[in-house]
């Protein structure tokens, strides 16, 4: 998290032009500056945090009722107000004593500033550490992690040389410009709608599956309401998907335990894909659902550009009854087949 404790400047020097050794004082002090020539040097960097925002709506500084968002799986960072000027300006010096008498920057360097939200969008995947980091050129200075409500960055940079913010999440960094706010190095995903969209389908019933196990016979039944299917770029077990692949996760409800048997589903066949380049499930889970069986999810990998994605599930796999003997299907069920748009 930012401190809020201190302003934190890697340094601090005040730069004078060199008019000012030309004037000598009358005095016995030598040499002194000539009022309004000080400089404050390119590559002063602080940061801390404010409850109050710098900038209202409408500002010029306002970057609007979007802001500047980046996304993370466990961060999510808004830059709502943003100064770019050769000045410090006036409402920011007014927040910090060790802001207020900042002079002018140097010839060809100018102070950029940014403030995140107060109100930040809600994470996906809750708190996580990351590492946040503001480069300067090919100069670093470090944060504590990814910014937070109401926390600031003020800085002085060469006008040809980019400041960015960084923010790194399980491994993938993003970027933004401190000054246009434009996106470097994104996770598109987190922006166009991919990580967010979901589709729901109707349920499924089987009214009677029967086995088989020598001369005896049995038969099954089960039934559920529906399922549904998301996409997103990270997933908590299998981490950031590949470039230009999203997670496909599919989940559903399914009984399994029955008073003399276990029904098992196969993980490779019983959801599949019949659309797309997908193959098997690339990860598998089944959680209990109190009283009403469990939950199945299997998580396939698919292009990003999949907007839309047959599913067909097949509830075949292993019956096993409580003497631990297997059962045969006498016939393979018929899949109920599912088509989900994003």
């Amino acid at each position: 998290m930012i401190s809020y404790s201190l302003l934190v400047p890697l340094k601090h020097k005040i730069i004078f032009a060199p008019l000012v050794t030309l004037l000598l004082a009358s005095s016995a002090c030598g040499f002194v500056p000539i009022p309004g020539m000080e400089r404050t040097e390119s590559y002063e960097f602080f940061f801390g945090g404010d409850s109050d925002a710098w900038c209202q709506s409408g500002d010029e500084s306002w970057t609007g009722d979007e802001g500047i968002h980046v996304l993370g799986p466990h961060f999510s960072t808004t830059v709502e107000c943003r100064f770019v000027s050769e000045e410090l300006p006036s409402e920011v010096a007014a927040r910090s004593s060790a802001l207020a008498d900042m002079p002018k920057a140097e010839d060809g360097s100018e102070f950029v500033i940014n403030q995140v939200s107060r109100d930040q969008m809600q994470t996906q995947y809750g708190y996580a550490p990351t590492r946040a980091w503001v480069t300067i050129g090919d100069r670093e200075f470090e944060l504590d992690e990814a910014p937070e409500a109401g926390d600031w960055v003020v800085l002085t940079a060469p006008a040809d040389e980019a400041a960015v913010l960084w923010v790194e999440d399980d491994g993938r960094a993003q970027g933004v410009d401190m000054r246009t706010g434009e996106r470097v190095d994104p996770v598109f995903a987190f922006y166009n709608g991919v990580a967010t969209t979901t589709d729901g389908f109707p349920g499924y019933k089987y009214d009677k599956v029967e086995f088989d196990h020598g001369s005896e016979y049995t038969w099954l039944a089960c039934e559920s309401d529906g399922g549904g299917a998301w996409r997103n770029v990270w997933d908590e077990e299998l981490g950031w998907a590949s470039e230009g692949h999203v997670f496909l996760t599919v989940g559903l409800g399914w009984c399994r335990d029955f008073d003399e048997f276990t029904w098992n589903l196969d993980r490779q066949r019983s959801i599949a894909l019949t659309s797309g380049e997908a193959a098997e499930p690339v990860a598998w889970n089944e959680t209990g659902l109190d009283g009403m069986g469990i939950e199945v999810t299997a998580v396939f990998e698919i292009p990003d550009y999949d907007a839309e994605v047959t599913i067909a599930f097949t509830p075949v796999g292993e019956v096993v009854d409580q003497d631990g003997r297997e059962w045969d299907f006498r016939d393979d069920p018929d899949p109920t087949v599912w088509t989900a748009k994003f």
